[in-house]
């Protein structure tokens, strides 16, 4: 595998420390991981929820409901001392933490690239400069409903615990099919953006996505697509490698 391009643009320049993008790549027994997520705005501490997903993902693997649970448990006993915690805070832990997670294995002996995804955050697989498939998301329209988030009350995350281990929250993708396969990654606005853009005519956004390569020029796509209002104002993440040979 080879990383061609990743980074992060928060919604607002001024903040940038409140990014609720969060993503993470390591190799552990011959397997390359990927996880991205993006912490819910609305939510109370979501940029650590997110954070603490995606880094699970990059230890443990593809995750199911026990994992998840585990994890809730790790997080309340690590990150808080209660007592010292405002109303406020209070409140908000009581309401929960909700964030995204793509996560992305890829197993070098089989040549597959495993996914489990929930939430709005895509990936997109190229075959060169063709459009091969995507997921979980493959139409702009499927942005408009709300999606699927994982949260720190279990009681929120029994969509997950009654879909099936490699159900509908999960997909495979045979790269010996392919000759020059590129993966991207990314969160929400520039998903619909790229997906509106394809639907519109554009059969070249991909590969302009993917020839992204320094943090200017993804700054400088960014900003033009939000002045020109075809991209919302969102932090905005992507992750594009390349998995050819």
């Amino acid at each position: 595998m080879e990383l061609l391009f990743c980074g992060s643009i928060p919604k607002s320049d001024d903040k940038p420390h409140e990014n609720e993008d969060y993503y993470n790549i390591g190799i552990a027994d011959e397997n390359v991981r990927i996880a991205l997520s993006d912490g819910a705005t609305v939510s109370y501490d979501s940029k650590r929820w997110a954070k603490a997903v995606a880094d699970y993902f990059v230890k443990r693997g593809l995750i199911s409901n026990k994992d998840i649970d585990k994890l809730i448990k790790t997080y309340y006993s690590h990150r808080f001392d209660f007592k010292n915690l405002t109303l406020f805070q209070r409140r908000g832990l009581r309401f929960g933490s909700y964030a995204t997670i793509l996560g992305i294995e890829y197993d070098f002996d089989t040549n597959f690239l495993q996914i489990v995804s929930v939430g709005d955050s895509v990936a997109v697989l190229l075959d060169g400069d063709r459009f091969v498939d995507s997921f979980p998301y493959s139409l702009a329209s499927e942005f408009r409903k709300d999606p699927k988030l994982l949260s720190t009350k279990k009681r929120h995350n029994c969509f997950f615990s009654r879909s099936k281990k490699y159900g509908k929250f999960y997909k495979v993708w045979n790269l010996n099919s392919t000759s020059a396969p590129i993966l991207l990654c990314m969160t929400d606005a520039l998903s619909e953006f790229a997906f509106k853009s394809y639907e519109r005519g554009n059969k070249d956004v991909w590969q302009e996505i993917a020839g992204i390569k320094t943090m200017q020029e993804f700054k400088s796509f960014i900003e033009e697509k939000r002045r020109d209002k075809t991209m919302k104002i969102d932090d905005t993440t992507l992750i594009c490698a390349n998995f050819k040979g």
